[in-house]
C-alpha cells in the first residue's frame, strides 16, 4: 500500500460496501486576489479527526452521501490547490459546490475565472473535470 493510499485509509477508514469508490479525478484551484497567490487550505470537505472542527473548511454536508466515510466527495488533502473528486457515485461535480463546502472564498470581490487559460462566464458551474487548471481572479 503506498504511502498516499495509507493516509487515505487512515483518514476516511474502511470503505463500506456501499460507500466504494467510483470516480476519482483531480482539478487544480489557482487563487488571486488581487495580484496575490492564495493558499487553498488542506483538509476542506474532511473531518477533522482529533482537531476542533473549522467550521469555514467544512460548512456544507449536502454531498455526504456521494464521499467516502469522514469526508465529503470533494475535498483537498494539502494546501497545493489539489480538488480532489473522490465519490461513491459517478456524476459531475462543480466549483461551485466545492466552494459551498469551503465557505473561505471573499465573496465581496468581483471574480474572473478561467479553465485552462480560458475564460469561463460563471464559475459557480464549471465542472470540475481531471486535469483541468482553474483560475480565480479576485479583484476590489
Amino acid at each position: 500500500m503506498s504511502i498516499t493510499l495509507g493516509l487515505l485509509f487512515l483518514m476516511s477508514g474502511p470503505a463500506l460496501p456501499n460507500n466504494q469508490m467510483v470516480s476519482h479525478n483531480h482539478a487544480t484551484l489557482r487563487i488571486i486576489s488581487n495580484g496575490v497567490v492564495m493558499t487553498v487550505p488542506a483538509h476542506i470537505g474532511m473531518e477533522q479527526v482529533g482537531k476542533a472542527e473549522d467550521p469555514l473548511l467544512y460548512a456544507d454536508h449536502s454531498l455526504d452521501k456521494y464521499g467516502m466515510q469522514g469526508m465529503s466527495p470533494l475535498h483537498t488533502h494539502d494546501d497545493s490547490g489539489t480538488i480532489h473528486v473522490e465519490s461513491n457515485t459517478v456524476r459531475n461535480y462543480t466549483l461551485g459546490e466545492f466552494l459551498d463546502i469551503w465557505r473561505g472564498l471573499d465573496s465581496d470581490k468581483i471574480i474572473q475565472a478561467t479553465v485552462n487559460g480560458n475564460p469561463v462566464p460563471d464559475f459557480r458551474k464549471v465542472i470540475l473535470n481531471n486535469g483541468e487548471k482553474i483560475d480565480l481572479e479576485l479583484k476590489s
